[in-house]
């Protein structure tokens, strides 16, 4: 059950990374001109911009989880059974991606969540199998120095759309969701985005208590709108209060790493809750230390 703040002014994006993965999730660096191909397609592309996130490797092939590019654009992945919804083959005259290659696309070959908005009608994200031959359903936020943003597969062509709250979660869709914090705000589900963000910021309410997806939605939008000048350690410090412990009861669906993204210092710190490491590392230097080879941090 992952979750997502981000902070516009403040260019921060924080994530709790909950997908239970059949290889384990490290920091990884990959250059410009990293090469890579879909599952199941033909094409080699080569990545534009150098990149680092949290990523997994199967038979030397990485699925990104989220990741952020020397041009300050981030992605990130999270889970989104049942709504989403995607075609069984790739449309003529356009590349075709999986779900689990989509993240690696927007930051590897685009600048801004713009240039992702203009190229997606040269895209088909399909039902297809990955390289670990397994399906995985997301959705996607992006975000860059013009705001925060999401992009869903509900069966249309894909989209680019803001993201009012700055809060992502998994299924359900965001429309459903601000439905939702609208009917526990005691506000008309038509209630606008300033209006849902001046309830968060005043209400009286307390956060629900409970970790699926609608309650942490809530309780991040609270947090986020009663927060405006929130920094690096105070984001880290809420990721903290929405990590699912690894428990009996929490034996698949527990959280893997927590991350903070400084888009304008360029920096990721990547916390292992397995290891218990906090590795942080600023791009521009991986760029110089790394100019034309990937790396791991284990």
């Amino acid at each position: 059950m992952c979750t997502v703040v981000t902070f516009d002014h403040q260019q921060l994006l924080g994530r709790t990374m909950d997908f239970p993965p059949r290889t384990p999730w490290h920091l990884t660096y990959l250059p410009q001109g990293y090469a890579w191909r879909a599952a199941g397609m033909t094409v080699t592309n080569h990545n534009h911009y150098a990149m680092v996130g949290g990523m997994r490797v199967i038979d030397h092939h990485y699925l990104v989880g989220d990741a952020f590019n020397a041009a300050g654009l981030a992605c990130a992945e999270l889970f989104f059974p049942v709504a989403a919804t995607y075609p069984t083959a790739v449309r003529p005259g356009t590349q075709g991606l999986t779900p689990q290659d989509f993240v690696m696309w927007v930051v590897g070959q685009h600048h801004s969540v713009q240039e992702v908005a203009n190229d997606l009608a040269n895209v088909t994200v399909i039902d297809a199998l990955w390289y670990d031959q397994r399906r995985y359903p997301f959705h996607w936020l992006l975000m860059d120095q013009t705001g925060t943003y999401v992009i869903e597969p509900l069966g249309d062509l894909l989209r680019v759309r803001p993201n009012p709250l700055a809060v992502f979660t998994n299924t359900p869709a965001l429309n459903d969701q601000l439905g939702r914090l609208a009917r526990f705000l005691h506000l008309p589900e038509t209630a606008s985005a300033s209006e849902l963000q001046r309830a968060l910021a005043t209400t009286p309410f307390s956060a629900p208590r409970g970790g699926n997806s609608v309650q942490r939605f809530i309780q991040g939008s609270l947090w986020r709108w009663q927060h405006p000048t929130a920094n690096a350690t105070s984001l880290y410090h809420f990721l903290t209060t929405v990590t699912v412990p690894h428990v009996p009861e929490h034996a698949h669906n527990y959280t893997h790493y927590q991350a903070v993204i400084n888009l304008r210092a360029q920096q990721y710190d990547f916390h292992d809750l397995h290891s218990g490491q906090v590795i942080s590392q600023r791009l521009p230097e991986l760029i110089h230390r790394f100019p034309q080879s990937s790396y791991r941090f284990k």
